[in-house]
């Protein structure tokens, strides 16, 4: 029974590899053109702080550390280093698993534009993930147990068939680590996370604002527009004016209207290149073009457009708005509509 099983092991493996790779491929434009392995490393950690990358490695060597230096399920019949490593390897396996299950999860929502929550995402990805790693996660705790006693291995037999009678116990018994993955990655997009555009600036921008103003400059990419319009519904459908980031989600502002999707506004940035734009605020992009007036009301500073959308200004962009000409004059004290 157990060579049975085992012999399936390298087409699970395939299996898995597919749809490792299949995940990252069907991201809208990030993945064109581009090598999976690389592009995998900068999507992963582009948008994080150095603390932010530190607690997303640190998270399972961490769990790892303690539960294999205490020897759970191994007992004494292991040494603490061996026990550590046993279980560093397999809380990163795992941890493996729930980053690719997120990542297809994410793929799909915005395939089929599903406004989730980034906590139900993330636990959703960390479930799937576990399934479609449920041989190799097998595979590396039957080797762990090789180097136990039998009466050891008895006490922690091999993973069953994940039939449909045992998935409500495999989910049951890997909720504490979902449940951790969940708060990880809440706490890491939330707290430790930067925009992914930062000092990625156009030379043309950066000449004229300066090295201060360069990390507020952004600019677009003229390939990757019609793909986020293809994302629009027919009757928004128009030249983008506007980003505007809502949590998770991606407020985009045509001149016929504007319309909510499921798409980080950092990653909004930095798929897109070469359009003439510029980041004025946290959360919102605005198209050069489409500025049609800049203006202070209650000492806050304000961008209006074509459309009369009023954008706000934070003043860490002030200097750059200062030092770049703009077609509209800018009118103090005005009333906004």
């Amino acid at each position: 029974m157990a060579n049975a099983r085992f012999s399936r092991l390298p087409l699970a493996f395939a299996n898995c590899r597919k749809i490792f790779w299949g995940c990252f491929a069907s991201q809208e434009g990030s993945m064109v053109n581009s090598p999976p392995w690389p592009q995998w490393l900068r999507s992963e950690f582009d948008g994080m702080t150095s603390a932010g990358a530190a607690l997303f490695v640190g998270a399972p060597l961490l769990v790892g550390v303690l539960l294999g230096w205490n020897r759970m399920v191994v007992g004494s019949h292991m040494s603490r280093p061996g026990s550590t490593l046993y279980w560093i390897g397999l809380i990163g396996i795992v941890w493996v698993a729930a980053i690719v299950g997120t990542r297809l999860v994410r793929a799909l929502a915005r395939r089929w534009r599903w406004r989730w929550q980034s906590w139900a995402t993330a636990a959703t990805g960390a479930l799937l993930g576990i399934f479609l790693f449920y041989w190799p996660i097998s595979a590396y705790r039957h080797f762990g147990h090789m180097w136990l006693p039998e009466e050891s291995i008895a006490h922690a037999p091999p993973l069953p068939w994940p039939t449909l009678e045992y998935l409500p116990q495999l989910f049951a018994n890997t909720l504490p680590g979902v449940l951790y993955w969940v708060a990880v990655t809440y706490l890491v997009e939330r707290f430790f996370s930067l925009p992914r555009d930062a000092g990625q600036q156009s030379t043309a921008l950066a000449s004229a604002a300066g090295p201060a103003e360069s990390t507020a400059a952004v600019t677009l990419s003229a390939d990757a527009e019609p793909i986020l319009r293809a994302r629009l519904p027919a009757n928004l459908d128009g030249e983008i004016l506007a980003l505007k980031a809502e949590d998770h989600y991606l407020r985009v502002y045509t001149a016929k209207g504007d319309t909510l999707m499921h798409y980080r506004f950092r990653d909004a940035l930095h798929d897109l290149k070469e359009l003439d734009g510029l980041q004025v605020h946290r959360s919102y992009w605005v198209r050069r073009s489409a500025i049609a007036q800049r203006f202070t009301e209650n000492q806050n500073h304000f961008l209006r457009l074509s459309t009369d959308l009023k954008v706000p200004v934070s003043r860490s962009y002030l200097a750059m708005l200062d030092s770049l000409s703009h077609k509209a004059e800018r009118v103090v004290g005005r009333p906004c509509a």
